[in-house]
């Protein structure tokens, strides 16, 4: 039986959709009983999930403190991986949350998903100031450094696997695409959708790194406004303690429009979907990703969907979603106003959704081709 170790010690329970990604592929090997798992475990993943793998704590499932922590615990957690992954020997190591600064004998696979490295653009860069730029540099040319050691990769999307092979040099078959998927909790919730009150509900949500681009919500809604389209509410999901939190908030309530925005604060995928439910619209103002989660689950939830006119979103999206220039809250407007007004619109988007979804859709058949390629990598 192939023996395989699953590395998620540095997810971080802050970092989005990587958390979420962690979460749904360690509870699905809990079904593939014809590998032999291992896990080593961030202790944010663990204090989530940790009670399911109860039974084989010690023995197959390993916690570390979360990683990296250079001034505390890294030294002793290296040395402990170390010989664990001796005692172990398995067949591959996959890290999920990647690079995770951690080195292996055994043949790694690298789920890289990070899209400063492989594909950063010009509209990305605005967001970050002069300090954000010269640390988001030295950490880029790290994961490069870190990259440059392993020799296979998984990845979301054509446009990141050219990336990673133009920085690394392998082998086109050394990298693999697995599309994004639903995460198989969303397949399970109801997506009946649930009208409160005579608002538009727009759901506008995900991780406030800069790139996403949040910060445009007063200046868009302020568009809307001057349109006529005032009953618009956004719902975001900012950590209450967040700085951009405070600064929309100020935004708004100078602009006299804090009835346009709900703050829901951090949410777990079960409350996430709760916040679909209610909502009639998606808003996707992101400047830069390597596949957005938010793109499936809007289709799940049958939400019409503006997004920035970008690869990363066409890609997956294609003819489903009313597209934008990126930054131009004036264009973004004009698209919301289109939606609301036309109701025909959004049931022949809804159509075409569906059928995007049928292709993002299947969680199995994800998790299956993700593990089809490490059993591969183990017979080279």
């Amino acid at each position: 039986m192939v023996k395989i170790l699953i590395n998620t010690i540095s997810t971080k329970k802050y970092s989005g959709g990587a958390f979420q990604i962690a979460q749904n592929f360690l509870l699905k090997t809990l079904e593939h009983t014809d590998v032999d798992w291992y896990y080593i475990t961030s202790q944010d993943l663990d204090d989530v999930i940790g009670e399911n793998f109860n039974r084989i704590k010690g023995t197959k499932y390993f916690v570390f403190p979360t990683q990296p922590d250079f001034k505390n615990t890294y030294a002793k957690v290296k040395k402990e991986v170390l010989g664990l992954e001796q005692r172990i020997k398995p067949d591959v190591v996959y890290s999920i949350t990647a690079p995770s600064y951690f080195t292996f004998k055994t043949t790694e696979v690298m789920r890289f998903t990070n899209p400063l490295v492989t594909h950063p653009n010009k509209y990305s860069q605005r967001k970050l100031s002069f300090i954000q730029k010269f640390k988001t540099w030295l950490y880029c040319k790290n994961q490069v450094r870190l990259m440059k050691k392993v020799h296979y990769f998984i990845t979301q999307t054509e446009t990141a696997k050219q990336g990673i092979l133009r920085i690394t040099g392998e082998p086109n078959d050394h990298v693999c695409v697995v599309n994004n998927v639903l995460p198989s909790v969303f397949k399970n919730m109801d997506n009946t959708p649930i009208v409160e009150d005579d608002y538009i509900n727009i759901a506008c949500v995900g991780n406030p790194v800069p790139h996403k681009n949040f910060d445009i919500l007063p200046s868009l809604i302020g568009e809307l406004k001057k349109l006529g389209v005032t009953k618009v509410r956004f719902h975001t999901t900012i950590p209450f303690d967040h700085p951009l939190r405070t600064k929309i908030e100020k935004d708004l309530t100078n602009m006299r429009l804090m009835d346009n925005w709900i703050n829901h604060g951090r949410v777990s995928q079960q409350e996430l979907g709760k916040i679909y439910q209610r909502c009639q619209l998606c808003y996707l103002p992101t400047l830069l990703e390597v596949f957005s989660a938010s793109t499936v689950e809007a289709m799940f939830f049958k939400l019409p969907i503006v997004a920035t006119n970008f690869e990363f979103n066409t890609e997956v999206l294609a003819d489903s979603c009313l597209y934008y220039e990126p930054m131009n809250a004036k264009d973004a407007a004009s698209k919301f106003a289109k939606l609301v007004e036309d109701k025909k619109l959004q049931e022949e988007m809804k159509v075409k959704m569906a059928k995007r979804l049928a292709i993002y859709g299947d969680y199995d058949k994800h998790f299956n081709e993700i593990k089809k390629y490490l059993i591969a990598i183990t017979k080279l």
